[in-house]
Order: structure tokens, then C-alpha cells, then sequence
């Protein structure tokens, strides 16, 4: 599979939740899941490498910083 295609998937299985729950107010992907199904995924569809790359370390940055914060070992 190739990488934009796999990070299309990843960006749009975080649409459905944020993995913590609830995610911070300033995620950029609470405004993509304001959108309507449809309207979220033709924007995904439509990204660039770049910005799907920004919205992804955005993503597994918060994550770690989270998981760090929630005293998991890993992190």
C-alpha cells in the first residue's frame, strides 16, 4: 500500500474517535469531525502528503504526551 493511502486510512479511523476518548480542544481533527461524513472524507481525499503528515505527527505527538502523562511505562 502506499503511504498517502495509508495514512488517508489512518487520518480518517481517528475521525471516528480520538483513541483517549475525548480529545484536547485544540486538535485539529475536532474540526474535521464537525464535518459531515461525507464532507470529512472528500476533505481527507482532497490533503496533500504534507498536510496528511502534519495532522499524523500532530496525532502521535498528543498521543505520546498523553500516555506519558497517564504514567504509562512505554512512553
Amino acid at each position: 500500500m502506499n503511504r498517502k493511502l495509508n495514512n488517508i486510512i489512518w487520518i480518517k479511523g481517528l475521525l471516528l474517535e480520538c483513541p483517549h476518548g475525548s480529545s484536547v480542544r485544540n486538535c485539529p481533527l475536532r474540526q474535521l469531525r464537525g464535518k459531515s461524513k461525507m464532507e470529512a472524507n472528500q476533505t481527507i481525499d482532497e490533503m496533500g502528503e504534507e498536510e496528511l503528515n502534519s495532522y499524523l505527527r500532530t496525532h502521535r505527538n498528543c498521543y505520546a504526551r498523553r500516555m506519558k502523562e497517564w504514567g504509562d511505562p512505554v512512553c
